[in-house]
């Protein structure tokens, strides 16, 4: 619980700059529109939420909307006129927004409330409970869950209502070869099961897109890869060396 009551004055410490002489004083953390957390010393452990945001220096509170972050990772919507007890609900964390609206979805289960109608992936990431070697997605239900990328900004107005739940961080699937064309080299991540027509269409983009029929060569026996064949047909190895070129025309 991110509270703390002191007798005589009050001081968080030489970094919060936050100082009260009142007998008794209770802290949490404060965001505005967003993660960005200061301190707030409040006198009252059990104060309104029109309380905590004029301590903040917000005027017009009418116009905020205050969220607090529960210790379950629930979100609760905290009204101007609605006593909040510090104590009996262990808030660690309160945000404010700007809004009359709220926007709801779920994060891993939990309640999840926010007043922008965007929501960056590494807000997503600071709020959420995962394990090592977890990530999240978007749930759709009956199809492929949607990953979330800490960069990814995700709109929270569209119809519905988001999910966001922990999965397992997806492990690449095949490995990397090497390609020569014309001198240059480029590594190219390949699966066994794809074709080697396949493989070449994903190595023009890495020389240019250059035109016309290409082979790809094992240089150490000249060997043309056929192309109707699988990697694994082939027998193409983890950081094999391969020759990408254009077919030689036979002469009549």
């Amino acid at each position: 619980m991110d509270y703390e009551q002191t007798n005589g004055a009050a001081q968080l410490g030489p970094d919060d700059g936050i100082e009260t002489s009142r007998s008794e004083a209770y802290r949490l953390l404060f965001g505005e529109n967003g993660l960005d957390f200061r301190a707030l010393v409040l006198p009252d452990p059990v104060p309104v939420g029109r309380q905590i945001l004029e301590t903040a220096g917000i005027r017009a509170v009418e116009n905020w909307a205050l969220i607090a972050l529960l210790p379950s990772g629930a979100m609760e919507d905290v009204r101007l006129g609605e006593a909040y007890d510090l104590r009996g609900h262990g808030a660690e964390r309160v945000i404010a927004f700007m809004t009359d609206t709220l926007f709801r979805g779920f994060l891993q289960g939990q309640d999840m409330l926010w007043g922008r109608k965007d929501i960056r992936g590494e807000e997503l990431y600071a709020l959420a409970r995962l394990d090592p070697g977890e990530m999240l997605y978007i749930d759709v239900p009956g199809g492929t869950d949607i990953p979330v990328a800490r960069e990814d900004v995700i709109d929270l107005s569209t119809p519905g209502v988001e999910r966001f739940i922990a999965g397992s961080v997806p492990v690449p699937q095949g490995f990397e070869v090497l390609i020569n064309y014309n001198g240059v080299v480029r590594s190219l991540r390949v699966r066994p099961q794809e074709t080697i027509a396949a493989v070449i269409e994903a190595a023009r983009p890495l020389f240019g897109n250059p035109g016309g029929d290409l082979v790809l060569v094992d240089p150490g026996s000249g060997r043309i890869l056929e192309p109707g064949h699988t990697v694994a047909q082939e027998g193409v190895q983890p950081g094999a060396h391969l020759q990408l070129r254009p077919r030689a025309v036979q002469g009549g």
